[in-house]
């Protein structure tokens, strides 16, 4: 086996197509395929199934996954070591947009000041997908607020906590009015929501944003599942949104004090690794 071989694999076992793997490897579709047929005859067994234009990974598939991905990183460990800063090295780092956006990205700052020519590559996902990635070796680390029982397959370490506020903008029609406001007035007016765990894991109660719609029903005049457009909806002053402190913060956008609301949504963000200490690059 060789080790771009491996690589190869790796990228179409990730994407599951061989032409996305094609582009996001600059790799031909051809290539890939014989890399694929080669170690499929030098192992002996079928990595992939195939039904019509998809594939799936056979069980074998998904075992070679695993320990190809302990390979490349031991190789690129190795690599790191004897040539220091000299060496480059790709991170994939896995999780909810918010928290790359805030979290993922401050820690690739990190790991740069070490290893300037490393190169990140963020993969938006939900938490559950974010941590199979880190199972399955697409991603080296996992950034999620989920709670993860004790395991022997993974490391955790907790990054930070943040509390979330009610935000709006400087064009809602409340801004001017006042900076407190009681939660039976809050409620006249819109807000918006994310339709999916857009801003990571919340409590079992609360709605997928982390407001008790339960015990304090909202209007909810916009759902989105992108949250640009969920910035945008707030910054146009269109409606009012349940946010993450530091997100908020770097959105510009204004604090509401709830009064008479007695729940708060707090979430503690953790960074995840599958066997930390054969990552020379991680200081864990």
């Amino acid at each position: 086996m060789e080790t771009f071989e491996l690589r190869y694999f790796l990228g179409v076992a990730r994407t599951q197509n061989i032409h996305k793997a094609s582009e996001e490897l600059h790799v031909s579709p051809g290539s890939l395929s014989k890399a694929i047929t080669r170690l499929e005859e030098e192992l002996s067994v079928k990595l992939f199934s195939r039904e019509g234009r998809n594939i799936h990974l056979t069980e074998e598939g998904r075992l070679l996954q695993r320990r190809a991905s302990e390979i490349i990183q031991l190789e690129e460990s190795t690599r790191l070591e004897l040539s220091g800063v000299k060496g480059t090295i790709q991170i994939r780092i896995a999780g909810p947009e918010i928290l790359l956006m805030n979290w993922g990205i401050n820690f690739s700052e990190k790991i740069k000041k070490d290893f300037p020519l490393a190169q990140f590559e963020f993969l938006a996902s939900d938490d559950k997908r974010a941590l199979e990635s880190v199972e399955r070796g697409e991603a080296h680390l996992a950034i999620v607020t989920s709670d993860i029982p004790a395991s022997a397959d993974v490391s955790v370490k907790t990054l930070g906590e943040t509390t979330f506020k009610t935000y709006l903008s400087k064009e809602h029609p409340l801004h001017k009015k006042r900076k407190s406001l009681h939660v039976d007035e809050l409620l006249k007016y819109g807000f918006v929501s994310p339709n999916h765990p857009l801003l990571g894991k919340v409590g079992v109660k609360q709605s997928l944003d982390g407001w008790r719609d339960d015990e304090f029903p909202r209007k909810i005049e916009y759902l989105t599942s992108s949250l640009k457009i969920l910035e945008q909806i707030v910054s146009s002053g269109k409606a009012i949104a349940y946010l993450p402190e530091y997100f908020g913060k770097t959105q510009d956008f204004d604090v509401i004090n709830v009064v008479g609301c007695p729940y708060t949504c707090n979430q503690k963000i953790k960074i995840v690794a599958r066997n930390p200490k054969e990552l020379s690059w991680l200081d864990w």
